[in-house]
């Protein structure tokens, strides 16, 4: 894992001869993006974007806005923004790395182990669906939450809770069966463009974020105005 390659190029570097030795040693190893080579695999910096083609990728963010120990830089993440990247990483197939600077004598700041035992608690109920869910998926942005998918199995990560209706447009894939995950089955009416989940709690199970599991049959795919019909005549056609 190599970190800042400037403010030397690949060639200053020697990056192919050094990479080269590298796996001469250790024949099995990955090897991240930052010798000035594209290699195996992406290393986004401050935000989540997936690798073109497939390609493996690793988010690398910071818990506040700086990568060491810096006490008076105090805009911490927490737990429900941890919970909302792991969810938008598992869904573009990459991994994360949550940067914590340490204090001086070793030990983890209070606030990031306080947020990270929640976020360890919500794991524990939810966690297969990012370890395991990591199909992609195309989807639209939606302000009660987002899918991953793993297989005809969908998990919709519900930050936002709506009470005891949740809508969601553009599913373009049958629904076969839905219920909480961990939890009871849940009533629902769909149509060509619209799935309502129906009966649902008042107050969110999980405060965190709720999943919705979801068996579905078709290609999972979600396109928002896919009902959308242009009138005849229409003069801004």
């Amino acid at each position: 894992w190599y970190d800042v390659n400037w403010p030397l190029t690949a060639e200053e570097w020697e990056a192919e001869k050094m990479n080269r030795m590298v796996r001469e040693l250790q024949p099995h190893i990955i090897i991240n993006n930052r010798s000035g080579l594209p290699e195996d695999f992406g290393t986004p910096e401050q935000h989540i974007t997936p690798e073109k083609g497939g390609r493996m990728w690793e988010a690398c963010m910071t818990f506040n806005e700086s990568w060491g120990y810096t006490p008076i830089d105090t805009r911490w993440k927490d737990a429900w923004q941890i919970v909302g990247m792991l969810r938008q990483v598992a869904a573009g197939g990459g991994n994360l790395l949550l940067n914590i600077g340490p204090a001086p004598d070793g030990s983890v700041p209070e606030v990031c182990e306080q947020e990270l035992l929640k976020v360890g608690k919500w794991l524990q109920e939810y966690g297969p669906s990012v370890y395991d869910a990591t199909d992609p998926m195309q989807q639209e942005w939606m302000i009660t939450g987002a899918f991953t998918r793993k297989g005809q199995t969908l998990y919709y990560h519900c930050n936002r809770w709506p009470g005891s209706e949740l809508a969601i447009g553009g599913l373009q894939c049958k629904v076969l069966r839905a219920r909480l995950m961990n939890g009871p089955e849940v009533a629902f009416t769909q149509t060509e463009n619209r799935l309502v989940l129906q009966g649902l709690p008042e107050t969110p199970p999980n405060p965190l974020c709720t999943v919705i599991e979801m068996e579905v049959e078709g290609e999972p795919k979600q396109v928002l105005g896919a009902g959308y019909v242009l009138i005849e005549q229409d003069p801004w056609r």
